[in-house]
């Protein structure tokens, strides 16, 4: 099982030097990949993320320059917020920059009032994520790219540089519906969901392989992430409320242990940690445990 942490590029710890120290310390203790999110303006309705919001691509540019082996995600993009071609295009570039080091995480979107002060079609924002993904493929992986569709036409044109990664960086469907996981098994390479417990997961891989099966694609070569809380306990006097009963990763150590093993048993390969802590010494602290304590106890 492999695992990664959110790197705080929006919140509370939205800093230069805290996105950077969490992700050399994560790199540093054999992490397999860091995260940065999307949001492009904040509306004052959701001021829950914080002013600050750091631009994912160009955060995980600064990131690849510093970092030489750890993975680097997007957890994820809002897809319809940009022009798949220039999107490309800074994709590619960091694959290149980073020796193959970039998985894209994608979404839909689902804030709307972001949607109407972008310009962007709310209504649409589906099919215009499903023909993007297209766009992204064609501009990778074809030497003369050509592409007719409802937003995007294009022919007679040279792309490079390809991504390093072949056939291209990975492609990872965000979000817990049953859309996006039927967008994750027609488009993409992973499914990518947040949240969820153990039962939802494997609830939702039975739909998955089916749909997997139909396509003629084996599920050992298609990556279930999730993005979930982690909060390490270190007493019991501090045990998470009962009412928190869905945070699977949050308590003590040997709760912690139990949760991963029953997420690697619904399916998931690759855990994505936000970490939650009262300060970002804590946020580090809670990383080298995991990695001293809870990651060796983690059965192969």
């Amino acid at each position: 099982m492999k695992f990664g942490i959110a790197l705080p590029n929006f919140g509370k710890y939205a800093k230069r030097d805290a996105i950077l120290g969490i992700a050399k310390t994560a790199e540093t203790l054999g992490f397999d990949s860091v995260w940065v999110s999307d949001h492009i303006v904040i509306p004052e309705s959701h001021q829950g993320f914080g002013n600050v919001f750091y631009e994912p691509i160009a955060t995980l540019t600064y990131i690849a320059a510093l970092t030489t082996k750890i993975y680097l995600g997007t957890s994820v993009i809002i897809l319809p917020y940009r022009n798949p071609i220039i999107l490309a295009k800074m994709v590619s570039t960091i694959d290149v920059l980073s020796n193959g080091r970039v998985i894209l995480g994608v979404g839909a979107g689902w804030l709307k009032e972001e949607f109407k002060a972008l310009g962007v079609s709310y209504r649409e924002r589906g099919t215009m994520t499903d023909e993007y993904i297209q766009v992204l493929k064609t501009l990778w992986t074809q030497k003369r790219p050509k592409f007719i569709g409802m937003y995007n036409k294009f022919e007679d044109i040279n792309f490079l540089p390809k991504p390093i990664q072949k056939p291209c960086p990975p492609i990872w469907i965000g979000g817990n519906s049953q859309k996006a996981i039927e967008r994750a098994v027609n488009l993409g390479d992973g499914w990518h969901p947040v949240g969820l417990t153990p039962y939802e997961i494997k609830e939702n891989v039975n739909y998955l392989n089916e749909l997997l099966g139909k396509k003629g694609k084996s599920p050992s070569d298609f990556v279930i992430s999730l993005r979930k809380n982690l909060q390490i306990k270190r007493t019991s006097k501090k045990e998470i409320k009962k009412a928190d009963e869905r945070e699977t990763l949050r308590g003590m150590p040997e709760k912690i242990i139990e949760g991963i093993e029953k997420y690697k048993n619904s399916g998931v390969s690759h855990l994505i940690f936000h970490v939650l802590s009262g300060n970002l010494k804590g946020v580090i602290e809670t990383m080298e445990f995991f990695s001293r304590e809870i990651r060796p106890a983690i059965k192969p």
